[in-house]
């Protein structure tokens, strides 16, 4: 079924490559960044882990998102630093969370230089290993998306130090949909001046 599967995507690639500009990688990366945000939407209606009450659950008819723009699809390494800095990420719910500053991830974005810093959450005084906390605000925040800010998965890659940060899928903290969430206050060197017209928008809930 998984070959078929495949064959039936890669033909439909090719049908909606000869009419459209896109390349077929873009078609792509798009079909993969909706279809990932399908699965969310169905996993915050039906998942019991769900960061939603079950009342909105009932009548959640899926989350608000930008349209895919792969023009905020950024590839590159994160430059380390040479020592480790030690520091604490804030909770929204006054918690502390230690952290090591690990390094920054730069972009180049409407011929302008932007610069991101990457953190390593610690748990039990040792590094988490799986993911790197980006966290950032831009001028969107509080106007159409949360204006504490949204968040970028960024699994550890060390060996190759080749990293992906799109912006297609930037997503909201739990605390967005549930306030009994504590979430991880994005770092004021993350505040971009531009609009991040891309991800996920602020959760309004359906009545």
């Amino acid at each position: 079924m998984k070959i078929i599967h495949h064959i039936i995507l890669l033909l439909t690639i090719a049908a909606l490559s000869s009419c459209d500009n896109r390349s077929p990688v873009e078609i792509s990366l798009t079909h993969q960044i909706e279809t990932a945000r399908q699965e969310k939407d169905l996993a915050f209606k039906e998942n019991p882990s769900s960061p939603l009450k079950p009342r909105e659950r009932d009548v959640f008819r899926g989350l608000n998102y930008y349209p895919v723009d792969l023009d905020f699809r950024f590839e590159g390494p994160i430059t380390p630093y040479d020592t480790l800095i030690a520091d604490t990420i804030l909770g929204t719910r006054g918690d502390k969370r230690p952290a090591i500053k690990y390094g920054y991830f730069e972009f180049e974005y409407q011929g302008s230089k932007h610069q991101l810093q990457v953190y390593r959450m610690l748990r039990n005084g040792l590094g988490s290993k799986d993911y790197f906390f980006l966290g950032f605000t831009d001028a969107t925040s509080g106007e159409e998306t949360y204006g504490g800010g949204r968040y970028i998965d960024l699994p550890e890659n060390p060996e190759e130090n080749n990293y992906i940060v799109d912006f297609n899928n930037a997503y909201n903290p739990f605390c967005v949909y549930n306030p009994t969430f504590s979430c991880a206050i994005p770092s004021r060197e993350n505040r971009l001046q531009f609009a991040v017209t891309a991800g996920e928008k602020d959760y309004k809930p359906t009545h």
